[in-house]
C-alpha cells in the first residue's frame, strides 16, 4: 500500500491523525489499507491496529481481512460501532489526542530536579505509584531506555515515559511532591527531546482527566475535539 496515500489522507486532518502520522515512521509498521477514504495500519511491536475511515461502510470493509486484533484504535465514533460488531472488547478508553505543532523547543524551568532515564530497577516503584500499571508493560519500556525519572534530593519524585506506538505519558508524581512543578519539568524535558530527535511530541489524554487537559495546553499542545478510542 502507498504509504503517499495515506499521508495524504491523515494529513487533511493532522491533530486528529497525529498516532497514525508518527506511527507511519516506525519500521515494522504496515499500511495495510490506504485510499481517500481510509486508512487501516497494524504496528507489529505493539500489537496495534490503527483505522480512520470517512465513513462506517469503508471501516466495515477495511476491518473485514483483521482476524483477532488485540488492540484497535478509532478514530471516528461510528468505526467504535463497526469495530465492536466484528469483534469482542471489554475494554474502551476515549481520549483526546493533544500534539506540540510548535518547532522551538520550551525553556526549561527552574527546578532542583534532575531528570535521570530509568533502569529496570525501578519497575517495582513503577509498579507501585503508576496507577495504569495494569495496562501498559513498564518493564518494556524500562529496557527500552523509554522512561525517566525526576529526583530531588536523590529521591524519585516523578516519572514519564514514552509509549510504544510513539505518545507521551505515564507521567505521574508521587503526592507529597506535588504543586512543586514536577510535572511541567518533567514534560518540558520529554517535548524538548521529542524535538531534538525530529518527533512530534503528542499525548493522549483521557476523557475526563482535567487535570491533564490544563496541563498538556499551559505547555502549548493543541487539543482535539474528536476523541479517538481505544478498544481492547
Amino acid at each position: 500500500m502507498s504509504a503517499k496515500q495515506a499521508v495524504s489522507y491523515l494529513s487533511k486532518d493532522m491533530l486528529l491523525h497525529i498516532d497514525m502520522l508518527e506511527i507511519l515512521k516506525q519500521n515494522d509498521t504496515e499500511i495495510l489499507q490506504a485510499s481517500n477514504r481510509g486508512v487501516l495500519l497494524y504496528n507489529e511491536s505493539c500489537g496495534v491496529y490503527m483505522i480512520s475511515a470517512q465513513d462506517g461502510q469503508t471501516a466495515e470493509k477495511m476491518l473485514s481481512s483483521v482476524r483477532q486484533p488485540e488492540v484497535i484504535v478509532t478514530h471516528q465514533n461510528f468505526c467504535i460501532d463497526t469495530v465492536q460488531k466484528q469483534f469482542c472488547f471489554r475494554r474502551k478508553t476515549a481520549c483526546h489526542q493533544a500534539a506540540y505543532f510548535k518547532r522551538d523547543p520550551l525553556p526549561v524551568p527552574e527546578s532542583a530536579a534532575v531528570i535521570r532515564p530509568l533502569d529496570e530497577s525501578y519497575l517495582p516503584f513503577l509498579l507501585k505509584h503508576y496507577s495504569l500499571a495494569g495496562i501498559v508493560s513498564v518493564q518494556e519500556l524500562l529496557e527500552s531506555g523509554s522512561m525517566f525519572g525526576a529526583f530531588l534530593s536523590g529521591a524519585l519524585a516523578g516519572f514519564i515515559g514514552t509509549h510504544a506506538e510513539g505518545s507521551m505519558g505515564l507521567l505521574e508524581v508521587l503526592p507529597e511532591y506535588r504543586r512543586q512543578g514536577i510535572a511541567v519539568v518533567l514534560e518540558t524535558f520529554l517535548i524538548n527531546r521529542f524535538l531534538a530527535e525530529g518527533r512530534v511530541p503528542f499525548a493522549q489524554i483521557i476523557a475526563g482527566n482535567t487535570a491533564s487537559l490544563k496541563l498538556q495546553q499551559k505547555l502549548g499542545f493543541t487539543v482535539s475535539e474528536q476523541a479517538i478510542c481505544w478498544l481492547e
